[in-house]
């Protein structure tokens, strides 16, 4: 029944179009397209809506695992995907769209300098003296020599063998190496599992089961980065050969079998140059196949990491007559520096400015992460002890009309009390984030918020600007003059992204008063004039550029930010984007990022191109939203503001979680101190449209819980009204009353609690009607709501009902579905997480009815591609406000984690295929979740809009397994209401005449005016 590749491609040719003979006489662009597998049965006990396991089911286990079969076929060729090793992003889209990203605008009257240009050594106490006494051990050696940092060989033939400390499972070893000018064979063994190298007829060679293989040509005197990956499982005994990160030997047997790789050995020639050797091992963690603490599957250790240099010390790096020569300059800005391989080392950063004249100095630090310590000139003005964004106060360090030195101390880090999804390696990385230079006078802007507060044909902007005084009137006595400060403040706003305009489109001036010494916030409101509004769709922005300026216009001070044009409200307990019925779908981002020696240092602050990259992969995905989750420690996430300006400029709406979000344990970990200090540092950014500082913390009781829910709400609103709030994404675990506050958990009449219906609050649950082992039933009688219960199972319980009825707030699904897919094993060979399953395993057997194999990896992603398409659309008739997939990307669990809808690699899941179909703003479907389809049995079709009114044809076409049009049913001008909307067509009874699996395609057209 199911085709070879070669055939299904022949046979699917036109899969993703109207093709001809399906229906002439429909015409049109297409809209959506979107298709669901059934099993046609003429067996009457298939009539009604069975499940694909449950009360209802037709099919046995066996028959499940065949459909999914099936479904993975027809799936490949409708997706355009069939071997599912497509990369969702590629690196030339990353860089072309860094590329275009606009930098934030400095300021014209204030002097901003940010401070980029830093160099950084990471040092530990003793690190100096033991790479020393290692660097004795190479130069040993005959026949070799350590000369400017590199390895040489000095003499016509040599040799050496390096012990390595023994690895018995998965590792890999890198080195860089320079081959001698005359053609000699120079080879590199570990141990004789692996055996790689330059050969004398000028091609790289690897050896595999005794026998040379040649691997490309090299050039003699040119730098190579060589990597070997080995596996040593017994089910593997193979390798992976790179050259500059191009793959040359794939898995191949290795050179010789063997239980272990303890030794380098090296025999090269005159001219040979060997430099950065480093070497990761990996050890499996000693658990069970069905365990559930596969949390950390293996360990993670760098066994040899030698550059044949001996670092600086650090003792005195804060001072100016500090030699700094020998220091790196930071690859990017900001740097990361962590990882097992940097363990425990402090990270110290040296910079140096020109100030010239200037009253007064502020440095601007976004964070120390963890803590540090910053110095001016050789004296420590500061001693950080948290993350919070800080200003500091310089004036009195900073030298006028010459260079000053700058110099940062950050501590190393490491997480103590892990999580489920924290990797193996626990060095997160420790960094400082973004600086800058402020240079102001005694009368300054201390802070500028703007929002939009309400849009008609006009919009009413409202602006609150925080000023001081600081400044003595000179000569008081003699002139006669007041220290109170008579002014004015300017506020204009021009269009900046994507097109910038030099004229302002709307200005606002209001008089201030300031006494000496006094903090002052003007809030005032200004209307904008056919502004151009910000959503995912189209995020426009705006410079805003608010001016401070003394009785007789001079400017004194200037405060520059952006901002785009957008309200979010929840009018009739629907989720709005500047008044119009939207939805947030989209997936948590973990900040887990490839490659594996950098999923722990790159956790908290990762490249720019990597946080572009995971939205472009958003974007790819129809989706519109990213939920910020990043998982390091149980009271840890991130307020990283470059994802804020990335997301404005891209188009991506974020649930924000900041820095003090807890993920698990007592709510009470939350970092209240820090909370309202990562609100005011984001706020101006539209592509924030809902703060979350706390996933799932556990609470004892409602009555235990409130006075937390209640102290989170007022944090955040008094710095912020212009949001929605959920203080917890998780509400089953709140034990939370009915929607307006009147009916508690038990049933019975509740006193309301103003904070559960406080402006801007909303809803939202972690619903996974497929997940974690559901059976079919769950999701049949979806939205009955659900809770665990260790012996009845999966029972009803809550207000999931009333919350999604609700008229004045709207709920989010903040974790949906959460099935589990294995990744496409063929793209991780030689990799330490190739073929480990995760915890998530178990699942199969209470879906599915058994666990599928490594072998079956297809049916695996099938299962989850099917479930969660079935799921997020049936949810969608139900009007939920949006999704957020647990997670985008892989990566937890050490990279084992089966649930995200992309591989840790970068490559799409079937589900990323059929999550993006779900997507789609207009949708067309079946109204149920019937999986079989019996004699008696007639498709009820639905389609869903979102956004304007359309006018639109609706194909309905059913393909044998072949690919080929065996019915079809046309529904003409189908009129879409605007906003959210669900119109349903008559259901379509179908007569076929033979059993067997159909795939039934949707197709929504334009209709001709």
């Amino acid at each position: 029944m199911f085709l070879s590749i070669a055939l299904m491609l022949a046979s699917f040719s036109g899969i993703s179009a109207v093709g001809e003979g399906d229906n002439k006489a429909v015409q049109g662009q297409i809209v959506s397209k979107s298709f669901e597998l059934r099993y046609f049965s003429n067996a009457p006990k298939a009539d009604g809506e069975t499940d694909f396991k449950g009360p209802t089911e037709v099919f046995d286990t066996e028959q499940r695992v065949e459909y999914l079969h099936q479904y993975a076929g027809y799936a490949g060729h409708f997706f355009n995907d069939p071997l599912w090793d497509t990369r969702v992003v590629t690196d030339e889209e990353v860089r072309a769209a860094v590329a275009e990203l606009k930098p934030q605008p400095l300021p014209a009257v204030r002097r901003r300098i940010p401070l980029t240009d830093w160099k950084y050594l990471g040092s530990r106490p003793g690190q100096r003296e033991a790479e020393a006494r290692e660097l004795k051990t190479w130069q040993r050696f005959d026949g070799v020599a350590v000369r400017d940092g590199e390895l040489v060989f000095t003499e016509g033939q040599s040799a050496f063998s390096k012990t390595l400390q023994e690895q018995k499972w998965r590792m890999f070893l890198s080195w860089r190496a320079k081959a001698p000018t005359t053609r000699q064979r120079v080879s590199f063994a570990l141990s004789k599992a692996a055996v790689v190298g330059f050969d004398e007829n000028g091609r790289f060679f690897y050896k595999t089961e005794g026998r040379d293989v040649a691997a490309g040509r090299y050039k003699a005197g040119t730098w190579y980065r060589f990597k070997v990956e080995v596996d040593l499982d017994k089910e593997s005994m193979r390798y992976n050969f790179y050259v500059d990160g191009d793959l040359r030997a794939d898995f191949v047997p290795l050179a010789k079998p063997g239980d272990s790789v303890d030794s380098l050995t090296v025999e090269g020639a005159d001219g040979t140059v060997l430099d950065d050797v480093w070497g990761v091992g990996y050890t499996k963690s000693n658990i069970t196949e069905d365990s559930h603490t596969r949390d950390v599957p293996y360990s993670i250790e760098t066994f040899i990491d030698e550059d044949f240099e001996v670092r600086p010390a650090a003792d005195g790096f804060e001072k100016t007559s500090y030699d700094e020569s020998e220091w790196r300059s930071v690859p990017r800005w900001p740097y990361a520096h962590g990882g097992e391989r940097y363990a425990g080392e402090d990270l110290y950063l040296r910079t140096s400015v020109q100030v010239g004249e200037f009253e007064r100095a502020i440095l601007n630090l976004e964070c120390l992460d963890p803590a540090g310590d910053i110095w001016v000139n050789g004296e420590v003005v500061a001693v950080v002890s948290n993350r919070h964004p800080a200003e500091l106060d310089l004036t009195e360090f900073l030298k006028p009309n010459t260079s000053n030195l700058i110099a940062v101390h950050v501590r190393p880090f490491k997480v103590e009390r892990t999580m489920r999804h924290t990797p193996a390696d626990m060095h997160t990385g420790w960094f400082a984030g973004r600086i800058s230079l402020d240079l102001t006078g005694k009368r300054y802007i201390d802070d500028v918020f703007i929002y939009t507060k309400s849009l008609g044909k006009n919009a009413t902007m409202q602006v609150q600007v925080a000023l001081s005084n600081e400044k003595w009137a000179a000569l008081e006595r003699e002139v006669k003059k007041s220290s109170v400060f008579s002014g004015r403040v300017d506020v204009r706003m021009y269009p900046w992204f994507p097109r910038e305009r030099s004229t302002a489109a709307a200005t606002a001036t209001f008089p201030v008063s300031l006494d000496l010494g006094e903090d002052f916030v003007l809030s005032e409101s200004f209307e904008m004039p056919q502004p151009k509004l910000w959503s995912p769709e189209t995020p426009q922005l705006y410079k805003v550029v608010v001016t401070l300026e003394d009785e007789d216009g001079v400017a004194l001070d200037d405060y520059v930010t952006t901002t785009g044009i957008r309200t979010v409200s929840q009018e009739g307990g629907t989720f709005r984007i500047n008044g119009k019925p939207a939805m947030m779908n989209g997936a948590l981002l973990f900040g887990f990022r490839s490659p594996l020696d950098r999923i722990a240092q790159w956790l908290r602050c990762g490249p720019t191109e990597s946080l572009v990259q995971e939205i472009l992969m958003l974007k790819k995905m129809n989706a519109n939203m990213a939920r910020m989750s990043h998982h390091d420690g149980p009271a840890v996430s991130i307020n990283d503001p470059r994802y804020a300006e990335i997301g404005d400029q891209l188009g991506i709406m974020f649930q924000w979680a900041t820095t003090s979000w807890v993920r698990t344990a007592s709510p009470w970990q939350l970092d209240f101190e820090g909370l309202p200090k990562y609100v005011r540092q984001v706020r101006n950014h539209p592509s924030i449209v809902m703060w979350q500082p706390g996933n799932h913390p556990k609470f004892r009781s409602l009555e235990t819980a409130m006075p937390w829910f209640e102290k989170v709400y007022n944090t955040i609103y008094e710095q912020d009204q212009s949001r929605l709030i959920c203080p917890t994404s998780n509400v089953d675990r709140l034990n939370g009353p009915s929607d307006d506050g009147t009916i508690g958990k038990d049933g019975k009449p509740a006193e309301p609690i103003a904070v559960w219906t406080a402006p801007m609050i909303t809803r939202g649950n972690m619903d996974n009607a497929t997940g974690y082992g559901a059976t079919w039933e769950t999701l049949r009688k979806w939205p009955y709501p659900k809770k665990w219960d260790g012996e009845q199972g999966w029972r009803a319980t809550g207000f999931k009902t009333d919350y999604l009825n609700s008229k004045e707030r709207a709920y989010f699904n903040f974790e949906n579905e959460e099935s589990a897919g294995q990744p496409n094993w063929t793209l991780r060979k030689g990799k330490p997480s190739y073929r480990i399953r995760s915890y998530e395993l178990v699942y199969d057997k209470g879906s599915l009815g058994r666990n599928l194999t490594v072998d079956e990896w297809r049916e695996s992603q099938a299962w989850q591609a099917f479930s969660a398409y079935e799921a997020i659309r049936k949810m969608r008739w139900l009007d939920y406000d949006g999704f957020a997939w647990c997670t985008l990307r892989g990566g937890g669990n050490s990279a084992t984690y089966q649930k995200p809808l992309i591989d840790y690699y970068g490559h799409a899941k079937m589900s990323f295929h059929t999550v993006k179909m779900a997507y789609q703003p207009v949708l067309a479907g079946s109204e149920n979740v019937d999986v079989v389809y019996g004699p008696g049995d007639k498709t009820p079709v639905i389609v869903m809009n979102l956004g304007k009114e359309k006018r639109v044809s609706v194909l309905v076409v059913l393909r044998d397994m072949d690919g080929k049009q065996v019915a079809s049913k046309t529904y003409p001008d189908v009129t879409l209401p605007a906003g959210r909307s669900f119109t349903k067509l008559p259901a379509w009874q179908h007569d076929l005449p033979t059993t067997g699996y159909y795939a039934v395609e949707y197709t929504v057209m334009t209709s001709p005016e």
